[in-house]
């Protein structure tokens, strides 16, 4: 069984922007890194998103109570893939999250666990949730050889994670700028979910920069393939 949720800091400038963070190991192969992200990331990041968002929003129908939605980033597909050592923001972003376990000790230098800076590819998927009901059920992913990089842009949502070595779930505020790293696999199975998104919760200056972030949560998915 796990003890209680170890927290290690970082020295201040890790990230540009971004003030000391702080690790959170969840549970084996589960860690919330607190703050990875500066403002000035986060809106990069936003921007990003946004050139490539294909999703036709203006032709949806609107729902009494909107269900989260998947974006559409390229010619009707969900996701983007970047080969290992492709240049671009979220190979970037991963590799900070990475080398933050690394530098803190949280991930064995032995040759029997995966090395998460040598991976084979990565693929980027973004769900939009509204505030104040976004939400999405726990689950487990089942997906074998992945680890996934899930970073949190705009109003905050309350998530849950329940891991094998956790006496009971956790619940905690992923806040803007936060990223959560967990091995995906069904021996994993780790339990995760969106339970709500709390309303105008958006960092001001994020919010003033990227508008649509006023109101909702973006969920940015970078699934690892080892």
């Amino acid at each position: 069984m796990m003890a209680a949720a170890q927290t290690e800091h970082s020295p201040p400038g890790l990230q540009d922007g971004a003030e000391a963070s702080a690790v959170e190991v969840l549970d084996a192969e589960c860690y919330l890194i607190r703050d990875l992200l500066g403002p000035e990331e986060q809106a990069a990041l936003f921007q990003y998103i946004q050139e490539r968002d294909k999703t036709p929003w203006d032709s949806l129908p609107r729902a009494m109570v909107p269900s989260p939605k998947t974006l559409l980033l390229g010619e009707n597909e969900p996701s983007l893939k970047f080969e290992f050592g492709e240049q671009s923001i979220i190979g970037s972003m991963v590799e900070a999250a990475s080398d933050v376990l690394y530098r803190r000790g949280l991930r064995d230098e032995s040759s029997e666990t995966v090395d998460l800076r040598k991976y084979q590819s990565l693929t980027l998927a973004v769900i939009r949730y509204e505030a104040p009901d976004g939400r999405f059920a726990p689950h487990v992913d089942h997906c074998n050889d992945s680890y996934v990089y899930l970073a949190s842009l705009g109003c905050t949502a309350n998530f849950m994670v329940k891991g094998p070595g956790m006496a009971e779930k956790r619940a905690f505020k992923f806040r803007s700028g936060d990223l959560l790293v967990f091995n995906a696999s069904t021996r994993a199975a780790l339990l995760h979910g969106v339970m709500s998104i709390d309303v105008a919760s958006c960092p001001p200056g994020l919010s003033e920069a990227a508008p649509d972030l006023r109101e909702h949560r973006y969920g940015v998915q970078c699934r690892m393939h080892v």
